[in-house]
C-alpha cells in the first residue's frame, strides 16, 4: 500500500508548489514621533500666550483635531501674543534694560516717577512692532511705518505728543526730518546703542544688519590682518579703505553706519539735566565726511535717508529669511544654526506669498510638523530633537498669574539714579528679580536666554510656586466658592476622597493643560501626594495642598510643554 502524507506534509508542499511563501518586508524607516493633538494644543497655546489652554479648549481639540486652527487663530489675535512678540524681538533688539547706566533720571516735569517708571521708555521699539503685528500690517512696516509709540514718559523725554492714559502706549509720529523708517527711526534703539569714540557707529550698523538680516559682519569669514594698530585712529581709517583684510566687511558696513550720524551719541542718560532730549540731531546728518568718509549704502546700492534704507531691507530676500529664521527659533526653542533649511525656505515663501502677514507666518509655524514633534524613532536623531520646550521666565509668570491669581512682585526702598526702584515683578525683574536665573536675559550682561533647567532655575521656580500656593489656598479657603480661584472643584478643607480627586483633576487640566479622569494613574500619583502631604503636616489640610501644589507647579508636566 502506497503510504499517506501527512496531513502538515501536504500544506507544506502545496504552498511551496502554489502560494511562494512572500520574503519578510523590511522595518520601516524609522520617522518622528508627534505630540498628539492635545499636548500639540497645549504647546501651541504657551509658545503664543505663555498660558495654558482652557479646559473648554482641551476638551474642543480632544474631540476634533481640526479644532486646533481655529483656536491658534483666537490665541494670535490675544494681548497675550503681543507680549510674546515683544519678549521675540527683544531677544533681538537687546533693548529691555534695567541697568543704572541707561536708567533715565527722574527729572523735571517728572518728580515721584520710579526708576521702574522710567525703564519703559525702552520698550518703544518692541511696542512698535507690536503694533504693526496686532494690527495685521505688513510685516515690512517694522522698517518702513512713519510713527512711533509713546507712553507719558516716553513723550515727555523725547518731546512728543501723547493720548491716552498715562501707561497706554499710542501712534505717535515724529515730527522732524528723520524720515519713515519704523524701528530704524526710534530714538530708544540708537540710545541702547551708542556708538563710542572712532566706532563711527559700526556697532550700531551690525545690529541692523544681524537683527534684520541675519548678517552678522563679526561672523564673517576673513582673515584678520593682526598688524594693524588698532591704537592708531590715522592707520585704523587708512587699513578699513585699503586694506584688504578690513576693506572686506568695511565697504559695506561702513556706508550702512553712515546713516545713523544724525542720532545722538554724546548724551548718555546719566548726563541729561532736563526734558525733552534732542535724539535727533538733523544737522550731523553728514558726519560721515569727517568720520569713516564713505556716504550712506545698502551693501553696495543707493538707499536715500533712513526712509530710502528701511525700504530697501524690506525688499531684501535676506529680511523675509532672517525673519522666518527669527521667529522658528523663537517658537521652538531650536537654535536658529540647526533649524532645517529647507523648513525655513518654506517659511520664507509663505510669508512673501502672504504679504508679509506675520500671523500668518506664526500659524504656520505652530500647526507645523516640526513644531509639533516630540522625538525620533530612531535614537541617533532623537538626540538632536528638543522634544520639551521649558516655559520661559515670562511665560511661568502669566501661567502663575492665571492658575491662581497670584502676583510675585516686591516693592523696594532701594535707589536708582537717586529714584526710588518702584514696584518689580520677581519673575521678570534684571535689578530686583530673578529673570536672568530662571534662564532668561537682561538685555545687556545676559543675551541668551537657557531652555534647561538648572540650579538656579529650580530655585526660582521653587520660590515662585511656593509663594503663589501659599497665595491662592488662603485666598480659596476664606472666601465663598463662586470667588474661588482655583479650589472650584472641591473646598480646601474637602474631606471626601471622590471631591479630593475632582479638584485634582481640574489641577491636571489648569497646570499640566492634561485631561486626565478621577481614576487615572496620574490622579492617583497626585492623590498620594496630597496624602503623604496631610499626614506630614498633622492634617492641616491647607498645608497640605499648599505642598501639593508646590509639587504641582515645580514638576516636569508644568514646566515643560
Amino acid at each position: 500500500m502506497r503510504s499517506i502524507p501527512s496531513i502538515a506534509a501536504v500544506i507544506v508542499v502545496g504552498a511551496c508548489a502554489a502560494d511562494p511563501v512572500p520574503p519578510t518586508p523590511p522595518d520601516p524607516t524609522p520617522g518622528p514621533v508627534f505630540l498628539t493633538p492635545v499636548q500639540h494644543l497645549n504647546r501651541a497655546s504657551i509658545a503664543l500666550r505663555g498660558l495654558r489652554p482652557s479646559i473648554d479648549d482641551l476638551r474642543a481639540v480632544e474631540a476634533d483635531a481640526e479644532a486646533l486652527p481655529s483656536i491658534v487663530d483666537r490665541y494670535l489675535a490675544s494681548p497675550e501674543f503681543g507680549a510674546t512678540i515683544r519678549e521675540l524681538h527683544n531677544e533681538t533688539l537687546l533693548v529691555s534694560l534695567e541697568t543704572g547706566q541707561f536708567t533715565f533720571p527722574s527729572k523735571p516735569p517728572f518728580t515721584e516717577r520710579t526708576a521702574v517708571d522710567m525703564n519703559t521708555i525702552w520698550e518703544e521699539p518692541l511696542r512698535l512692532i507690536e503694533n504693526v503685528v496686532m494690527t495685521d500690517q505688513p510685516y515690512t512696516q517694522i522698517v518702513t511705518v512713519d510713527y512711533t509709540m509713546t507712553n507719558e514718559v516716553s513723550a515727555v523725554v523725547w518731546g512728543l505728543t501723547h493720548t491716552g492714559a498715562p501707561d497706554q502706549w499710542t501712534v505717535t509720529p515724529y515730527t522732524d526730518s528723520r524720515g519713515a523708517a519704523g524701528v530704524l527711526s526710534t530714538n530708544t534703539l540708537y540710545q541702547r546703542w551708542r556708538s563710542a569714540g572712532a566706532n563711527f557707529n559700526r556697532g550700531r550698523a551690525n545690529l541692523i544688519s544681524s537683527a534684520l538680516l541675519c548678517h552678522d559682519f563679526t561672523e564673517s569669514d576673513i582673515l584678520i590682518d593682526t598688524s594693524v594698530d588698532l591704537s592708531d585712529p590715522d592707520a585704523v581709517s587708512e587699513a578699513v579703505v585699503k586694506n584688504p583684510a578690513c576693506a572686506g566687511c568695511h565697504q559695506t558696513l561702513d556706508p550702512l553706519a553712515s546713516y545713523s550720524f544724525a542720532f545722538d551719541k554724546k548724551v548718555a542718560p546719566n548726563q541729561i539735566e532736563s526734558y525733552p532730549v534732542k535724539g535727533y540731531r538733523g544737522g550731523d546728518i553728514d558726519d560721515w565726511k569727517t568720520t569713516n568718509k564713505r556716504p550712506p549704502g545698502y551693501f553696495g546700492q543707493p538707499a536715500a535717508g533712513l526712509a530710502g534704507l528701511g525700504l530697501a531691507i524690506a525688499d531684501d530676500p535676506r529680511f523675509a529669511r532672517c525673519t522666518a529664521i527669527r521667529f522658528a527659533s523663537f517658537l521652538t526653542e531650536v537654535p536658529k544654526a540647526n533649524l532645517s533649511r529647507e523648513w525655513i525656505a518654506r517659511l520664507q515663501r509663505g510669508l512673501v506669498d502672504s504679504r508679509f502677514n506675520a500671523k500668518e507666518l506664526v500659524k504656520t509655524i505652530v500647526l507645523s510638523d516640526e513644531f509639533r514633534v516630540s522625538s525620533h524613532e530612531d535614537p541617533a536623531v532623537a538626540e538632536s530633537v528638543v522634544g520639551a520646550l521649558k516655559v520661559r521666565p515670562e511665560q511661568f509668570d502669566r501661567q502663575l498669574r492665571a492658575v491662581t491669581g497670584f502676583d510675585w512682585s516686591t516693592t523696594s526702598t532701594v535707589e536708582l539714579r537717586k529714584m526710588a526702584f518702584g514696584t518689580s515683578n520677581l519673575l521678570l525683574g534684571d535689578f530686583i528679580g530673578f529673570r536672568v536665573l530662571a534662564g532668561g536675559i537682561d538685555s545687556y550682561f545676559v543675551t541668551t536666554p537657557v531652555h534647561t533647567m538648572t540650579a538656579t532655575s529650580t530655585l526660582v521656580a521653587s520660590a515662585a510656586a511656593s509663594a503663589a500656593a501659599d497665595f491662592v489656598v488662603e485666598h480659596d479657603a476664606t472666601v465663598p466658592a463662586d470667588q474661588r480661584t482655583l479650589f472650584v472643584a472641591a473646598s480646601v478643607d474637602a474631606t471626601d476622597p471622590s471631591e479630593i480627586r475632582a479638584q485634582l483633576v481640574h489641577l491636571h487640566a489648569r497646570i499640566y493643560g492634561e485631561l486626565v479622569a478621577p481614576d487615572a494613574p496620574e490622579v492617583d500619583e497626585s492623590y498620594a501626594l496630597y496624602t503623604e502631604s496631610l499626614a506630614s503636616v498633622g492634617n492641616d489640610r491647607r498645608r497640605a495642598w499648599k505642598l501639593a501644589l508646590i509639587g504641582m507647579l515645580t514638576n516636569f508636566p508644568s514646566l515643560f510643554y
